[in-house]
């Protein structure tokens, strides 16, 4: 996600294990942990100038950066050394960033080149409709499949293609089409096993979990009536739980499970795009692009309540946190 604002963010995410995450700022870069709330890192706008995309690779000394003047340059920052290590460029500006351990999935115009890590040498190509968001998820766990999702050219679908078969250079194995809604897809996510999927269309309404093996639709969870614009969705860490935001200022939660009820809803924040993660089991955490954090405590029997709340762009330099 990246849109400017009054706060200059120009964008924020999550790493992978959903511990920490980065803000992109007009004037430079900055690395927050999750829990406690403190800042990891911080790079002026002398150092980097405005950035506007970052993947973290989980929580290792690895930053992928890309600066709002050098839209088409993908750079590795090894934070440890504040150095950069390697450096690629595409012939159209880079649209998002989608990382594991050993692989980031890079979404430009037309097409998502999965290039490998820490070399940026590619290892797979996906051809994508170019008037699609920029969307694309990663299976994240070590020894799951390597799984790749991001839209098809057909309206409201999607494809799953295993980048760990790939042929470097080359498209590799033709990639599975799901048809997942009648709308254009406008969101969508991997359990971090590649054994679910969850997606959005423009209408917001509900979001549908999928099988990636079967390719069969597991069931539909209800966000609401209204028409909305999801922000995110994203799965805990064993695929269990599932959690979204969305334009209308809430956070859902529901299991993905068993009954799939719906767990909880709670107002988070209004009219700014913003980025849903799960701290455990039992407690959510929102970020906002005016700069704002919000956790959520719920249980099973849908109570929630917000229980911290936090403007991390004021949360300085803390000595006493340990990596």
């Amino acid at each position: 996600m990246a849109r400017r604002r009054s706060s200059g963010i120009t964008s924020l995410g999550f790493n992978q294990d959903q511990g920490c995450f980065t803000c992109c700022l007009k004037t430079g870069l900055r690395v927050y942990n999750v829990e406690p709330l403190v800042e990891k890192a911080h790079y002026s706008k002398e150092e980097l100038g405005e950035v506007s995309l970052c993947e973290m690779i989980f929580r290792t000394n690895w930053l992928l950066v890309v600066k709002a003047r050098r839209p088409c340059s993908l750079m590795l920052l090894d934070d440890q050394q504040r150095a950069f290590r390697a450096e690629v460029v595409f012939k159209s500006p880079i649209r998002a960033l989608r990382a594991r351990k050993d692989k980031v999935a890079v979404v430009l115009t037309s097409s998502i080149q999965v290039l490998s890590l820490p070399s940026l040498q590619r290892v797979a190509l996906l051809r994508t409709p170019a008037a699609a968001r920029p969307l694309c998820a990663l299976a994240t766990e070590p020894n799951a499949p390597q799984l790749l999702a991001a839209p098809a050219h057909r309206k409201g679908s999607l494809q799953i293609l295993d980048v760990s078969r790939a042929v470097k250079g080359a498209h590799s194995s033709s990639p599975a089409v799901l048809g997942c809604h009648q709308t254009d897809l406008v969101c969508l996510s991997l359990s971090p096993g590649g054994g679910k999927l969850a997606t959005a269309s423009e209408r917001g309404t509900i979001i549908r979990l999928w099988d990636t093996h079967t390719k069969h639709m597991l069931h539909e969870l209800r966000r609401g009536s209204d028409y909305a614009d999801v922000y995110c969705i994203t799965f805990n860490p064993s695929g269990s739980l599932v959690c979204c935001v969305s334009d209308k200022g809430t956070l859902h939660v529901w299991a993905a499970r068993g009954s799939f009820a719906h767990l909880a809803a709670a107002h988070a924040h209004h009219d700014t795009r913003a980025l849903c993660a799960f701290t455990d089991d039992a407690s959510a955490v929102v970020i906002c692009e005016d700069g704002t954090f919000h956790k959520f405590t719920f249980a099973a029997e849908g109570n929630c309540h917000r229980s911290d709340f936090e403007y991390f762009l004021q949360v300085g330099d803390d000595d006493e946190f340990l990596q």
